[in-house]
Order: structure tokens, then C-alpha cells, then sequence
């Protein structure tokens, strides 16, 4: 009885993984939470029944996976829209940093493409604000003059760095002589798969620029370390809260190094986008597009019972420059905290940051966390990985049938789970 229980569990939980991604993936609406978080839950099981297997091609299995949504166009989310949009505008010759799409509506009489991703974009009146590596990975996705091309050739890309970063982790992990098993985490979770993979969001280019940088500077190779870390720079602006800790480990002589890569090449990137015109422009678009739509919000949304309550709407402003502020100075702490920590514990403090400014952030986007998961990989925490499977949660938010409140319940149950794991993680002595 016992083995026919354990080979339900090895063999079961690949076949519930698929069956969630495919509906997650080409069925199942935005606006359909119930089923929605039925099938994530179901994908979760899956995956809770891989990590008791003892599988030998856990590669092969998470390729399967990703590959059964190439086709797919994302349900969960349309950011995918103004990623072809931007691509298309640089097709043109024109900048995307310097024109909102309203400003550009002749374009959607020039032909069926321009027209057909003119009338599904839903941020006509925002500028982009997507980064150099981004825009020329749009610009290559645009190039089929297809929606649906455009889709693939995107997933491609983005199936072709999330390879990329498993080998990486793998290697880093065979580094620090840490169990190989815990790439299963990040390989084969349901959260993973279907927000790269399935939404096209682009952490996993970030991702792979980040972590291969943090192995180069682990090896003393602070210079290529440096060019690394300026494209996950250059892939998404947040890899710059994560310098002052590389830097105050790096110690002076290896700090010279490493910005000798990191700024040239950060300038270079940015040069045809930005110019004297348009820097403050993106500047000011990057905060508003981050502070207005407030998403799976943790501590941030106390201001809206705070502002109502005491300060009335002039309390808005002051209370995101007060968590923005607090944000800082707690990165600069555990930076300084983490500064004599040996290679393997500064993952720690990489991750406590990130999730820091994550906890103090106006919008949290499930793509979001998938960053301190794969940080996690390397350290004892555990927060993420339960972060992981409670993110899905925040997908209420587009169910208008769900009453405001049972949402905000929804909210402050994922948050009160993940701070009691992240209380009991940092309750845990840290080995230097």
C-alpha cells in the first residue's frame, strides 16, 4: 500500500502540474478568480508531489512544461501589448521613451499590426518605461509584424534565458555544495513557469543578468562581474538597490573594477533611448508608473486607512515618502550588516533586500516575487517559497465579483503567512 501511495505521488504530480498550466494558460480569464486559484492550487499540489520525487530529469519535465505554452496568448496579463507596441515604434525609427501611444494614433492607420495592437493597449496616456535590454528584445519580437509571431518569438527569448539561468543556478549551487534538489524550487514551481513562461513578464532576464554577475564577482572576476550586473541594470532599474552591498563587500580596489564595467556600459545601453529631452521625463514616469496603481500591497496599504482616518488626502504624499525613505535606510542597514559576510550568506542579505523593498512597495506583481525566490535558492529562508505559492492570491484584484473586502482578507492572510515564515527565518542564528 505504502509503494502504490509513493508512486502516485512520483508519477501524479507532473500530470497536475500540466493540466493547471494549460488551463491557467489558454482558458481560464483574468476575471475568473474561483477557478483561477482552484487550478494554481492543483499546480501547487503538483508540485509539492515533484519536490517528494526523486526525479533525474527535472530539466527535461520544466522545458516540457514551458514548451506546452508557446503557443498560448497570455490571459493573466497584457503587458505583452505594449511590449509589441514599443517594439514596433523602434521597427519605425521612432523612440518609445518619447511618445505616449495617444500622441501616436496615425500609426494604427498604416497597417492591420499597428492597428491591432493600438486598439487592445489599455496605457495609452503613459509613457514607457521598459529598459534597454527590453526594448531590443521587443524590437526583435516586433519585427514578425504578428501578434501572435510577436508572442512567440518573445516566448522563445524568454524560454531561452530562463535555460540559461538553470544551468547558472545550478552551478552556483554545485559551487556552495548546496543539495541540487532545491533547483526544483525554481525549475518546476507553478508561480514560475506561468508568469515567464506564460504572462511574458521579463524578470527572467533580469534574473539571469543578476545571478550570473553575483557567481563572476564570486570568483574574483569583479570587472566582467561589473558588465553583468549592468545589463540586469539595463533589463530592470532595481539592480541598483542591491550596489551598496556588492560594493561595501567588494572593498575599494575591487569597487574601482567593477564600476569600470558597470557605468560605460549602463551609459552605452541607455544612449539611444535617453537623451537632455526625455531623462527627467523617464525619470518621473518610472515613479508614477510604480507609486499610482497600488497591487498586492503589504504595509503600503495601511495608508489608505490612515489618510482616511487622520490626515485626509494630502497624507498620500507624505505617506509613500515615508516608506520610501524607510525602504532606504533599511537596505543601507543590511548592507552594512552584511558587508564581512562570506559569498554564500550575502545571498541573504541580497534576498532580505529585495523583499524589503518589495514589503515597502506600492505594487507587488506575482512576476515580482519570483526575484526573491531564485535569490532564496542559496540561503536557509523560506519565506519566498511560501510567498510563491500565496502571490496568486492578489488575482482577486481583477474579480469584480469579489466583494472589496473579502479581497483585502485575501491580502492580509498571504501577508500574515509570509511575515510569520520570515519572522521564524531571521529567529534563526546566521552563520558567517
Amino acid at each position: 500500500m505504502l509503494k502504490t501511495q509513493n508512486k502516485h505521488i512520483k508519477y501524479g504530480g507532473v500530470p497536475l502540474l500540466l493540466c493547471s498550466i494549460l488551463m491557467l494558460g489558454y482558458f481560464l480569464p483574468q476575471d475568473n478568480f474561483p477557478q483561477q486559484i482552484g487550478f494554481f492550487a492543483i499546480g501547487c499540489a503538483g508540485f509539492w508531489m515533484c519536490l517528494k520525487s526523486d526525479f533525474s530529469n527535472i530539466f527535461l519535465i520544466g522545458l516540457l512544461l514551458r514548451s506546452a505554452l508557446i503557443a498560448s496568448t497570455p490571459l493573466l496579463s497584457d503587458d505583452y501589448i505594449r511590449f509589441l507596441w514599443d517594439g514596433y515604434l523602434t521597427t519605425e525609427g521612432i523612440n518609445p521613451f518619447n511618445f505616449k501611444p495617444s500622441e501616436l494614433h496615425f500609426l494604427a492607420q498604416e497597417n492591420d499590426f499597428a492597428n491591432s495592437l493600438f486598439e487592445h493597449l489599455t496605457s495609452k496616456n503613459s509613457y514607457s518605461t521598459y529598459t534597454p535590454v527590453n526594448q531590443w528584445i521587443f524590437y526583435f519580437s516586433a519585427s514578425t509584424h504578428s501578434i501572435l509571431g510577436g508572442i512567440i518569438s518573445l516566448r522563445i527569448v524568454l524560454i531561452g534565458f530562463e535555460i540559461a539561468t538553470y544551468f547558472v543556478l545550478k552551478q552556483i549551487l554545485q559551487r556552495y555544495q548546496i543539495n541540487e534538489k532545491k533547483l526544483i524550487f525554481y525549475w518546476l514551481n507553478p508561480l514560475v513557469i506561468l508568469e515567464l513562461t506564460g504572462n511574458l513578464n521579463t524578470e527572467g532576464i533580469f534574473l539571469f543578468f543578476l545571478i550570473t554577475a553575483l557567481l563572476s564577482l564570486s570568483k574574483m572576476q569583479d570587472l566582467k562581474g561589473g558588465l553583468l550586473l549592468s545589463l540586469s541594470f539595463c533589463s530592470n532599474i532595481l539592480s541598483v538597490i542591491f550596489l551598496p552591498l556588492i560594493l561595501l563587500k567588494g572593498g575599494k580596489y575591487r569597487c574601482y573594477k567593477l564600476l569600470l564595467g558597470f557605468l560605460p556600459l549602463s551609459i552605452f545601453a541607455f544612449f539611444p533611448f535617453l537623451d537632455s529631452n526625455n531623462l527627467y521625463g523617464y525619470y518621473q514616469n518610472l515613479i508614477e508608473s510604480f507609486q499610482n496603481d497600488a497591487f498586492n500591497a503589504s504595509l503600503f496599504t495601511i495608508k489608505d486607512w490612515f489618510n482616511f482616518q487622520i490626515l485626509g488626502f494630502e497624507g498620500n504624499q507624505v505617506y509613500e515618502q515615508v516608506l520610501f525613505l524607510c525602504s532606504i535606510l533599511m537596505i543601507l542597514g543590511i548592507s552594512w550588516r552584511f558587508r564581512y559576510r562570506n559569498r554564500k550568506v550575502l545571498f541573504i542579505g541580497i534576498t532580505l533586500i529585495i523583499s524589503t523593498f518589495f514589503f515597502l512597495s506600492p505594487s507587488v506583481y506575482p512576476s515580482y516575487v519570483i526575484i526573491p525566490l531564485t535569490l532564496s535558492l542559496f540561503t536557509r529562508l523560506t519565506f519566498p517559497l511560501i510567498w510563491s505559492g500565496l502571490v496568486f492570491l492578489s488575482y482577486s484584484y481583477y474579480d469584480n465579483s469579489i466583494p472589496t473586502i473579502l479581497k483585502s482578507g485575501l491580502l492580509f492572510t498571504e501577508y500574515i503567512i509570509v511575515f510569520v515564515f520570515l519572522y521564524r527565518d531571521l529567529k534563526s542564528p546566521i552563520k558567517k
